[in-house]
């Protein structure tokens, strides 16, 4: 679990996307499940990673596959309406990164996490070169 109470700030987040609350998301109580509040950390993180240009498999075979998520439910919310999803960079390290998000509905947070994404080259793994660290490094969480 994401214990770090800072993740929950809106205001620290560099980077943001934004996901409807589908009618799908609800469980039988009525409010939105785990698996969806997951989907919209999924979109988060992707979305900051092709930002970063760290998506797409290159010709030199590098690509970025998830090592670990640690999510901290927070708070219940329902349908309809629009999550808006910051992110931003906690580590950088020799060859991943790990990543801050959090889903804020009606600027409640209602889902936070760290995820850490490693860069491999085949199975092993590949060194974040000085030019994305130095990009990396401009979306750093304010305060981490």
């Amino acid at each position: 679990m994401s214990r770090d109470k800072r993740l929950q700030d809106r205001s620290i987040y560099p980077h943001w996307c934004s996901d409807t609350v589908r009618f799908s998301d609800q469980d039988a109580a009525g409010h939105i499940n785990n698996v969806a509040l997951c989907a919209y950390l999924e979109t988060a993180r992707l979305t900051f990673i092709r930002d970063m240009g760290m998506m797409a498999r290159g010709a030199d075979g590098v690509r970025g596959i998830s090592a670990g998520m640690n999510v901290s439910f927070l708070a219940e919310s329902h349908w309809p309406g629009k999550v808006d999803l910051g992110t931003g960079v906690i580590r950088v390290g020799t060859s991943s990164i790990t990543v801050g998000s959090a889903a804020f509905k009606d600027d409640l947070c209602i889902v936070a996490a760290e995820m850490t994404v490693v860069r491999l080259r085949g199975k092993t793994p590949h060194p974040i070169d000085a030019a994305l660290r130095e990009k990396l490094e401009k979306y750093r969480l304010a305060g981490f």
